[in-house]
């Protein structure tokens, strides 16, 4: 068999000049990468080097554990670290009801009174998190802390094979070196990341190298490499649980790139592995059900919708208010990859030689280069398949150089000095950055309280945000969360705390835990299908309390629907007779969120769209007789002007510092913003007059509520609040 050419000549590699398996291991024989000049210490330095790249690729991704404990009070909760990602807390819930036996079918904490089911078999992740506690008795916390950084450096083994292949040693050793420095997947598989995007590259690009190798092997041993692809396919959809369809596409495009550009068998060998496949696609379609096929279609249609926030016929797009799925700039997607634009660009040229010279086999790469071409279009949280395309292209950019060398021999002393000053900007980024936990210890702190302080059958009201981690730390239910958080579900979640009336927020609240959305599907039915009219009566009932509201109820044409057949029933459907304990968490975090959860709270059918309110927080303020004033902020109390920062001055409508009692002081104008003052805790905010009425504002800055729908459980205003809903009842 001939040897594949591997000098800088531009001939086409077809599998038939493909190196023999046994030569393809043997460093020597690689002439690519040079090892020909390194010779007899070839092996002692490819195992050094694989050291080093372990040694580097730890210290970027533990190094954060020596901040969080030098701050705990950013990281750390009674001495256990906490998670950087809010979904973590998903497959660390999970994990500990695995290790504990408590893991049921249906989830009665989630999506209250929706009830999801779980996930059949359990997450690969939260299966190593349960194992890991059994063997080891490891706390959970920190098994979700430090995994997923041992996890992620997993990454190294497809890259370093598909660099091997490619260019040899140097070309595996720099693209795998690049590709762990690679900052956003540094982020995403560093300490504290217990998410499935710690591996979801790994997955990717082993099949794509298992694949690629079935593809370019002529003997029999590529059935071996074939079989390992599917087996990464099936580990893939274990892993990536809530999108097992966008892991089969990306498992299976590689696998018809070697059937269609490579796999040429004989008739015999190619019936056998048709029944071979016919066999795996029953066993697929036995676990995943016969519409299979026709849910990844469509499930990758909706990942379509949701990425490029194409709008729905009824509610939001959610991809608009979610931080990683923001379009980055092209300075944000250097800075979260290389660091380096002289890198990035070195990339592309490494990445468009190696397509140019070796078109077919680098169709194996075409996964990761087109997800990582949608953080350009859709959003930055692709920018983790950066990892492997700027990997793959800096690698080859130092192979080819290092070939080069073959005729200008100072160009090879260049090439390391090259990697090591390309890899030192990542490498300087990863080690100072420091990653904090996404929930601060003192939000925990509520949530422990919260899981104490209310009965084991509440449903505790929160912003989705804290969907998963409240279900964690205080062992109660929610009603949305990270993955639950459909459209419908979100505007539902804002709705009664952007209100302006108590009372309707309370019932509300206790309405949907009662019904949610199946529920309300059937008010929508009986409103044929108007949900513009079915939330307006919804409003309207609950707005004005039980014997107001029949009459409303009685004046609107209502279709029966199951039993609900008279306005008596009707009217019970709005005030459940039965209903679990609700309670309100409103905190620290929806004033920073406020832009979105207020839009999504108001959102109008009719008009589709809501509002987008105006406020911004301030802390450690101080009161006088003329002025209130603190970091950024000074308020003119007697013009009723508010000076932020060296800016303008803006006008106020109206001021109102709260102490023991409310002291409200209006001004002469018929525009302006509002600055309310919880002097006690020297918080305060500028908003407008939406925010301003807010259920939020008025319980967590005015401290002022009615006591006939809230009771304050705990109130620690800045950080959080936890209130009983009460409502309305029958």
């Amino acid at each position: 068999m001939a040897k594949k050419r591997v000098g800088p000549s531009k001939k086409v590699i077809t599998p038939k000049d493909e190196v023999n398996e046994k030569d393809s291991l043997k460093p020597t024989a690689l002439g690519a990468g040079g090892l020909d000049a390194i010779g007899k210490h070839a092996r002692l330095l490819e195992l050094a080097g694989l050291i080093l790249l372990l040694i580097i690729g730890f210290l970027v991704r533990l190094e954060d554990l020596s901040d969080w404990k030098a701050h705990p009070d950013l990281a750390m909760y009674k001495g256990e670290p906490l998670l950087t990602t809010f979904d973590g807390y998903y497959y660390l819930t999970l994990a500990r009801d695995l290790a504990e036996g408590t893991y049921t079918p249906i989830d009665y904490r989630r999506a209250v009174p929706d009830y999801p089911k779980r996930p059949s078999p359990p997450p690969l992740l939260s299966v190593i998190g349960a194992m890991v506690h059994k063997l080891t008795d490891i706390s959970f916390n920190w098994i979700g802390a430090v995994s997923p950084a041992f996890l992620g450096m997993l990454l190294m083994i497809p890259l370093y094979l598909m660099g091997r292949y490619f260019g040899g040693p140097i070309m595996a050793f720099t693209g795998t070196l690049m590709g762990l420095l690679s900052h956003y997947y540094i982020y995403r598989s560093s300490v504290g990341w217990f998410d499935t995007d710690c591996m979801n590259v790994t997955w990717a690009v082993a099949a794509a190298y298992l694949f690629l190798k079935f593809g370019t092997v002529s003997t029999a041993k590529r059935y071996l490499y074939c079989a390992g692809g599917f087996l990464v396919w099936f580990l893939f959809m274990w892993w990536w649980d809530q999108t097992p369809y966008v892991a089969t596409v990306l498992s299976l495009l590689p696998f018809f790139v070697a059937v269609v550009f490579f796999y040429r068998p004989t008739r015999r060998e190619g019936l056998a592995f048709l029944g071979a496949l016919a066999l795996m696609a029953i066993v697929v379609i036995a676990w995943k059900g016969v519409d299979f096929p026709l849910r990844l279609v469509e499930n990758v249609i909706h990942q379509y919708e949701y990425i490029s926030k194409e709008a729905s016929p009824d509610f939001p797009n959610l991809g608009l208010t979610i931080s990683e799925q923001a379009r980055p700039t092209f300075e944000e997607l250097v800075a979260k990859t290389t660091d380096s634009k002289a890198a990035f660009f070195l990339s592309l040229i490494g990445l468009g030689l190696l397509f140019y010279r070796r078109p077919k086999d680098s169709l194996f790469l075409s996964v990761p280069v087109v997800l990582a071409t949608f953080s350009f279009f859709f959003a930055k949280r692709f920018l983790i398949f950066m990892s492997p395309v700027t990997a793959m292209g800096l690698g080859y950019t130092a192979y080819f150089l290092w070939e080069m060398g073959k005729k200008f021999g100072p160009i090879r002393l260049a090439v390391p000095v090259l990697v090591a000053v390309l890899a030192y900007f990542p490498f300087q980024k990863g080690m100072t950055k420091t990653f904090w936990p996404k929930e601060p210890p003192h939000l925990i702190d509520g949530m422990v309280y919260a899981g104490q302080h209310t009965p084991e059958d509440a449903v505790i009201w929160a912003w989705w945000d804290h969907g998963y981690p409240l279900i964690y730390f205080s062992n109660r239910g929610t009603v949305n969360d990270g993955s639950a958080h459909s459209p419908e579900r979100s505007v539902y979640n804002g709705v009664p705390i952007a209100s302006s009336s108590q009372r309707f927020s309370a019932n509300f609240m206790r309405f949907y835990v009662a019904r949610g959305l199946t529920g309300i599907s059937k008010l929508y039915k009986a409103c044929d299908g108007d949900k513009a009219k079915a939330q307006r009566l919804m409003g309207q009932v609950l707005r004005v309390g039980p014997e107001e509201g029949l009459k409303i109820i009685k004046k609107t044409p209502l279709k029966d629907v199951g039993q609900y057949d008279t306005p008596e029933k009707w009217l019970e459907y709005f005030f459940p007779k039965k209903a679990r304990p609700v309670y309100l968490f409103v905190d620290w975090r929806l004033t920073v969120t406020s832009y979105w959860w207020y839009w999504l709270g108001s959102w109008d059918i009719q008009v589709h769209n809501g509002i987008h309110p105006v406020y911004r927080a301030f802390y450690n303020l101080k009161v006088t007789e003329k002025f209130v004033k603190g970091p950024g902020v000074l308020v003119d109390i007697e013009r009723g002007m508010v000076r932020l920062g060296a800016g303008k001055e803006i006008p106020l409508r109206q001021l109102v510092i709260i102490d023991k009692s409310p002291m409200t002081k209006t001004y002469p104008r018929k525009n302006g913003f509002d600055f309310e003052v919880f002097r006690p805790a020297g918080f305060g905010a500028i908003m407008d007059f939406n925010m301003a009425n807010s259920l939020f504002n008025t319980l967590f800055l005015r401290h002022t509520y009615s006591p006939k729908y809230f009771k304050p459980i705990r109130l620690m205003t800045p950080s959080h609040q936890i209130w009983e809903v009460k409502g309305d009842t029958l």
